[in-house]
C-alpha cells in the first residue's frame, strides 16, 4: 500500500487547484479579450460611419437636394447602436458616462432630421446652417478618432490593433468625454435639439389650426404644445394637460369622468390625429341609441364638410351586446370623384364622448380629371370577369385613379388603374375601399 505524506497531499491539491483555476482564468481571459476586440471593432466602425455621414452632408451642401435620395439613411443605425452599447460597457468598466448626448440626441436621430430637411425638396437657411455645423462637429471628432487609430488601413495593422484593444476602455471614456464636452460648447450645443425647420411662426400657425379643429369636437379645453414629444422631426404634439400624473390622480379623474386629449400633427402628410389619452364614464351616464349617435356624428362632420359621404360605420359591443363605441368614416365626393385627401374618421362612445378623430389638412388643389377614358380601361378587362362596381378616386398622393371591383370564379378582386396613363397600379384580393357601392 502506497502511503501519501501530508506534504505530497498538499502538493497534489495545489496542483489540482492551479490547474482548474488556470483553466477557468484562461477561459475568462479569452472571453474578455474577445469582448475588447468587439469594442475596438465598434469604435472603428463608428469612425468610418461618421466619415461616410460627412460625405452625405457635403453632397447636400455642394449639390443641393435635387439628386439626393429623400429616403437615404445617412448613417447606419445598427452601427450607431453597437457603438452606443460598447460605450455604455466602457462606462460600466471605467469612469465614463452612460448614454452621452452626442450619441443619443445627435447620431441616433440624425436620419430623421435629414429626412425632414430634404422632404420639401429644398434647404432653408436654418437647415443649411445645421448641416454645416454638423459637418464641422463631425470633422473635429474625426480628428480625435484619427489621433487614436491613426491613418492605417482599417484592421490591417494587427500589432497596433492589439495595443489599442488593451486600453480600449480608457479610449472610449476619454473619447466620449471629449465629444460630449465639444457638443456642449456654444458653437455646437444647438445640434442636440435641432429636428428640422421648426420656427415659432410655423408652430404658432399649426397650433392655431389644431385648436380650431379641436374646439369643434371638444368644448372648454385648450391644447398645449408638448415640447418634449414635439422634438420629433415628423410631428407636432399637443395635449390638454401636460402634468405628470400620479396613479391616484388618474383613478380619481376616471371616476369623475374627466377626459384628457392628445393631438398629433404629421408634418409630412399634414394629418391630424386626436384621441382621448385618459377618460372615464360614470355607470349612471346616459347611453345613446345608434340613431342618436348617427345624428351626433353627422352634426359634427358637417362642421368640416358639407359634401361628406359616410362610407363606413363599425360598431363595437360590450359583453351585454350593448353599443360600446361607433367608428364613422367619411369621404368627400366632388364632380363624381371620391377624394381620399378629404377623408375623416370619428370615434364616439355610447355616452356621446368623442374619443378619436382623424383628418388631413385641407388641400384645395383642384382634382385633375382623367386623361384616359373609362371605356379604354374597360376594354382591357375580359368579359369573363363580372364588374361589380367602378368609380374614380383621388388618392392620398393627389393622383386620379380608376378603381374596379371584379368578380372572377366567385372571388372578388380589386384593380386600380392610373387615370392619366392607363397603367395598372394594383390588382389583388385586398379590398381597401369600404366606401364603394
Amino acid at each position: 500500500m502506497i502511503k501519501i505524506t501530508k506534504q505530497k497531499l498538499y502538493i497534489i491539491l495545489l496542483y489540482i487547484v492551479v490547474t482548474v483555476v488556470g483553466h477557468y482564468f484562461g477561459e475568462y481571459y479569452n472571453t474578455y479579450d474577445a469582448y475588447k476586440n468587439r469594442m475596438y471593432d465598434d469604435f472603428e466602425d463608428f469612425g468610418m460611419e461618421i466619415e461616410s455621414l460627412n460625405d452625405h452632408l457635403s453632397q447636400l451642401l455642394t449639390l443641393g437636394v435635387e439628386d439626393f435620395d429623400p429616403e437615404k439613411k445617412v448613417v447606419n443605425r445598427r452601427i450607431m447602436l453597437e457603438f452606443w452599447r460598447s460605450n455604455n460597457d466602457a462606462a460600466d468598466l471605467g469612469k465614463g458616462k452612460w448614454c452621452p448626448a452626442y450619441i443619443d440626441d445627435l447620431y441616433l436621430d440624425v436620419n430623421h432630421v435629414i429626412e425632414n430637411i430634404v422632404s420639401d425638396n429644398k434647404i432653408s437657411p436654418s437647415e443649411r446652417k445645421y448641416i454645416q455645423t454638423l459637418y464641422a462637429y463631425n470633422d473635429e471628432i474625426l480628428k480625435e478618432y484619427r489621433n487614436v487609430v491613426g491613418d492605417m488601413p482599417e484592421r490591417l495593422d494587427f500589432d497596433k490593433m492589439r495595443k489599442l484593444e488593451k486600453k480600449i476602455i480608457k479610449i472610449y471614456n476619454d473619447y466620449s468625454k471629449e465629444a460630449e464636452d465639444l457638443l456642449n460648447t456654444s458653437k455646437y450645443r444647438g445640434l442636440k435639439d435641432y429636428k428640422g425647420e421648426l420656427t415659432a411662426e410655423s408652430l404658432e400657425n399649426v397650433q392655431a389650426y389644431c385648436q380650431e379643429i379641436f374646439s369643434k369636437l371638444v368644448e372648454n379645453k385648450t391644447l398645449k404644445y408638448n415640447k418634449e414629444d414635439g422634438k420629433n422631426a415628423d410631428q407636432y404634439v399637443f395635449e390638454t394637460d401636460l402634468k405628470e400624473y400620479d396613479p391616484k390622480d388618474i383613478a380619481k379623474d376616471l371616476m369623475n369622468g374627466n377626459t384628457e386629449y392628445r393631438l398629433t400633427y404629421d408634418k409630412k402628410t399634414k394629418k391630424i390625429d386626436i384621441y382621448a389619452s385618459s377618460y372615464g364614464t360614470s355607470p349612471n351616464s346616459k347611453k345613446y341609441t345608434e340613431k342618436e349617435l348617427d345624428n351626433m356624428a353627422e352634426k359634427i362632420m358637417t362642421q368640416f364638410s358639407d359634401q361628406g359621404f359616410n362610407y363606413d360605420k363599425k360598431i363595437s359591443y360590450d359583453e351585454q351586446q350593448k353599443i360600446q363605441e361607433i367608428t364613422y368614416a367619411y369621404i368627400e365626393k366632388n364632380e363624381g370623384v371620391y377624394d381620399e385627401i378629404k377623408k375623416m374618421q370619428l370615434e364616439i362612445q355610447s355616452s356621446g364622448l368623442i374619443t378619436g378623430f382623424e383628418r388631413v389638412y385641407p388641400y384645395h388643389e383642384p382634382i385633375t380629371m382623367p386623361v384616359i377614358k373609362k371605356e379604354a380601361i374597360l376594354s382591357k378587362i375580359d368579359k369573363e370577369a363580372k364588374i361589380i362596381d367602378d368609380l374614380l378616386i383621388r388618392n392620398i398622393e393627389g393622383k386620379t385613379q380608376y378603381v374596379f371591383h371584379l368578380k372572377y370564379k366567385n372571388t372578388l378582386y380589386e384593380s386600380v388603374f392610373d387615370a392619366d396613363t392607363g397603367a395598372l397600379s394594383y390588382y389583388g384580393r385586398e379590398i381597401r375601399h369600404d366606401y364603394l357601392k
